[in-house]
This record gives C-alpha cells, structure tokens and sequence, in this order.
C-alpha cells in the first residue's frame, strides 16, 4: 500500500510521543526525521526506509506524446 513518507514519519512520531522518542527507538537522528517530516529530504537511502518500515516502491509512466 503507498504512503507518503512524510505523513509516515508524523504519524510514527505521533505514536511513539515525538520525533526524539521516535529518533531512539528507530536509530535516526530527530533533526533528519524532521528534515523528512517538513518534506525537506525526500530520497532517503533503503537502509532509512527500513528502519522506518517502508520500502522503495518504483513505478513507471508512459509519457502523454507517446515517448
């Protein structure tokens, strides 16, 4: 199921009381997790999204002029 990763990250945080409770348990530092959750990083590495419980889904679009 798609998610957005920064809604991911806020919800994360809400559940684990704050992006510092979530920054211990995931092992990401709270500055970075914010960073994501303001939208400000928005490719993280694999190893990122597996401590955070996603992983990297990649699909592919035809181009409307038929490229």
């Amino acid at each position: 199921m798609p998610v957005e990763l920064r809604e991911h990250v806020k919800r994360l945080s809400r559940d684990f009381g704050g992006l510092r409770q979530l920054s211990k348990r995931v092992g990401l530092s709270a500055g970075y997790l914010s960073r994501i959750s303001h939208g400000l990083k928005d490719e993280p590495s694999d190893a990122t999204l597996i401590k955070l419980g996603l992983r990297r889904v990649v699909t592919y679009e035809r181009l409307s002029d038929g490229q």
